[in-house]
């Protein structure tokens, strides 16, 4: 297994990756044009077995940015042989390379094993009180 950070000219595995509604070429190409977005894939031999999408976020105050982690997916026949893990474990050294101190994600509490992946990384959750608001901006 190998990963690999998408860029200009990997297009085609976005839109391959894209599952049940997948980019445009344009889409894909604007996405891994994007510095601040980190995309980084599995790759057995050549077929992409997982992935990790996440964004860096500048800020105003405290850390100059921090890193969203968006998306985490592996193949379903691919799960429980460490993918994701070497996939978080490499966006991590990304981050510091970037200069990026913090990271979150958001997942459901119900997601047992998402729970036990990013306990299993380090990851702490600062309260039980944190609760997410969607907005719909396409009125």
């Amino acid at each position: 297994m190998t990963i690999r950070r998408l860029g200009p000219g990997d297009e085609a595995i976005v839109v391959q990756l894209g599952g049940e509604q997948p980019l445009t070429h344009a889409q894909a190409a604007e996405l891994v044009a994007d510095e601040r977005t980190l995309y980084l894939v599995a790759f057995d031999d050549e077929e992409p077995v997982g992935y990790v999408f996440a964004h860096q976020l500048l800020r105003r105050h405290g850390d100059r940015s921090q890193l969203f982690v968006y998306d985490l997916e592996v193949n379903e026949s691919r799960r429980r042989r460490g993918i994701a893990t070497a996939l978080m474990r490499e966006l991590e050294l990304i981050s510091r390379e970037h200069g990026i101190q913090t990271g979150f994600v958001l997942t459901n509490s119900s997601n047992a094993p998402a729970m036990s992946l990013y306990r299993s990384l380090g990851g702490v959750r600062p309260n039980q009180d944190d609760t997410m608001w969607e907005f719909d901006y396409t009125a």
